[in-house]
């Protein structure tokens, strides 16, 4: 089964809310394990903070492209490796960024299926409001 992460056309559809809110939230959680890292690894100040607030940037940018068609989505997904990568700094971060990864393709995957079964009850309405009433 290939994985398939094309967004519906429906403007307001559950995958792109359940992703979009993800990858923000995800975003706090990385400026405040930046914050962490400040204080715990001193001598590598600088490539923490350009880590961090480029790997924010990158969740911030990407929640807003999620309109764009299946790609963000994809992008969203390679943006999990470097929340993961910052254990190397955080220990906890490993954890904490698995649990992301994992929410986000969780996300991802269900909000599309949603998303598709919704399409799906809205096509069956709409066939059934254009049939005419059966006269009696």
């Amino acid at each position: 089964m290939a994985l398939d992460l094309t967004p519906s056309p429906r403007p307001h559809g559950a995958q792109r809310m359940f992703s979009m809110t993800i990858l923000v939230i995800e975003a706090f959680v990385v400026f405040f394990a930046v914050l962490a890292a400040h204080q715990l690894v001193p001598e590598d100040r600088t490539l923490t903070w350009t880590w961090g607030l480029l790997t924010m940037l990158a969740l911030l940018a990407c929640s807003g492209m999620l309109r764009r068609g299946a790609w963000p989505y994809w992008l969203g997904l390679l943006l999990q490796l470097p929340v993961i990568l910052l254990g190397l700094q955080v220990t906890a971060m490993w954890v904490v960024g698995g649990g992301f990864a994992l929410l986000y393709a969780y996300s991802a995957v269900k909000g599309h299926q949603l998303d598709r079964e919704k399409d799906a009850v809205d096509a069956e309405v709409l066939a059934a409001r254009d049939e005419p009433e059966p006269t009696p």
